[in-house]
């Protein structure tokens, strides 16, 4: 349940940050999170938030990041809360999972923040022993100390913070700042981005924990208020930034100021025009791609096969692959064919009921397509069928093919690992066959 909840938790939070943040402020989505989705006080859920996080990575330059805080109770004198953050940004997203972090912090009597205590911090159980209220999301042991463990981080390094209060720990801004004798976890670890995010977790749980009402009588704990709305308001600017990048026109697929040769023996040039697939005409190209690279609007897709993809490809670009997968001349009368469609890229054929839902799928409607193959020409027909089967061609780019992006401008976005072969069998199960097969 809870890699549920988190997983619809990041989907809230792409949302605020992506598509919708003109709309959506930090506030809002929290709002809905308790309100919506019927979490917070007077429901058998707890209060949810996503909260600011300072980052800081090896060369200690910080990045304003989301924690997720997705537990808070709170008791007689102190709540209990989890807290999830990224550690370390040093690794690929698909090794990097997130720590969470079960805290408890005090509700002092004095009823101000700087009293107010660690009292437990754990990414195991928690203060009763009867629940696993965190998670240690980094690597283990680290590697680069293969002898070192969790455990000795838990022995070693997280035992300093218990008992310490707010006052102790604001001042800190990494580890090198603590003066403990018996603080040794880097010396064998040498993991000072995981420690000094776990000393980052610590003080975003403690700028929360101002925004409790206990604290509404104490100036500091109000002047960290509006600490903490200056920094998700500088989050929001830049999600904000960024989808104005992502939401700026692009142009018309095709660039009407260009001429081509519309066959080889023609003596005069021909305007390119709407409708023209070809990759001459294509108004985004090896010149101009790189300013409209990253959107959050825009798919990004490699036609080639496997083989062809896993030699040299442009970062970030899906491999749907068109012969293979997508388009065979006598893909419906022959059924060892596994192809989509048959018959001509003009007037494709479906060989399964499936067949549009399934390019829907691959070639989403509701975003730009940017398609790329090895010299252009897969792309030309992979339009022709989409325009066939119904797409508004007018979000469709013909971008070229990996030959047109070998200068060095784009050595920087092209991975070139001609070591991986891939081995693939293309195909597809469960389908019903419409089209009929020898």
């Amino acid at each position: 349940m809870l890699k549920k909840f988190f997983a619809v938790l990041f989907i809230l939070v792409m949302i605020s940050s992506t598509a919708f943040a003109a709309e959506m402020s930090l506030s809002d989505v929290n709002n809905f999170l308790n309100t919506s989705a019927k979490l917070g006080e007077g429901s058998k859920a707890n209060a949810v938030a996503v909260i600011p996080f300072s980052h800081i990575d090896g060369p200690k330059e910080e990045d304003l990041f989301y924690a997720f805080v997705p537990f808070k109770y709170v008791s007689r004198n102190y709540v209990k809360y989890q807290i999830a953050f990224i550690s370390c940004t040093c690794r690929p997203a698909d090794l990097n999972v997130w720590s969470t972090a079960y805290v408890e912090l005090t509700l002092p009597s004095s009823g101000k923040i700087a009293d107010s205590e660690v009292k437990v911090f754990s990414f195991d159980k928690d203060s009763t022993g009867h629940y696993l209220g965190g998670f240690w999301g980094d690597s283990d042991p680290p590697p680069t100390s293969p002898k070192s463990t969790y455990e000795k981080f838990k022995a070693e390094m997280i035992p300093y913070y218990i008992g310490k209060t707010y006052a102790q720990i604001k001042g800190l801004n990494t580890i090198d700042d603590i003066k403990d004798s018996n603080f040794k976890v880097d010396a064998w670890t040498g993991a000072t981005v995981s420690s000094n995010n776990i000393l980052r977790a610590i003080q975003a749980i403690f700028a929360y924990h101002a925004t409790d009402s206990f604290f509404d009588g104490d100036p500091e704990a109000v002047a960290m208020r509006a600490a903490f709305e200056g920094k998700k308001e500088t989050v929001e600017a830049k999600s904000s930034a960024a989808v104005a990048k992502s939401e700026s026109e692009l142009p018309a697929p095709v660039d009407t100021t260009k001429k081509y040769l519309a066959n080889k023996d023609d003596k005069e040039e021909t305007v390119c025009t709407p409708g023209n697939f070809g990759p001459t005409c294509s108004a985004v190209n090896s010149e101009n791609l790189k300013q409209y690279l990253g959107r959050t609007d825009v798919a990004y897709i490699d036609i080639r096969d496997f083989e062809d993809y896993a030699k040299k490809h442009l970062k970030n670009f899906e491999c749907i692959p068109y012969l293979s997968l997508i388009f065979n001349a006598d893909a419906h009368k022959d059924s060892s064919l596994p192809q989509l469609y048959g018959g001509t890229t003009d007037n494709p054929i479906p060989v399964y009921k499936e067949s549009d839902e399934i390019l829907a799928a691959l070639f989403p409607k509701n975003k730009n397509i940017f398609l790329m193959c090895q010299g252009g020409g897969r792309v030309n027909n992979m339009m022709k069928i989409l325009s066939a089967r119904g797409w508004d061609m007018s979000k469709v780019y013909n971008i070229g093919g990996m030959a047109h992006y070998a200068t060095p401008s784009y050595r920087d976005i092209t991975t070139d690992t001609p070591e991986i072969m891939v081995k693939a069998t293309y195909g597809f199960e469960g389908l019903t066959r419409i089209a009929p097969a020898k």
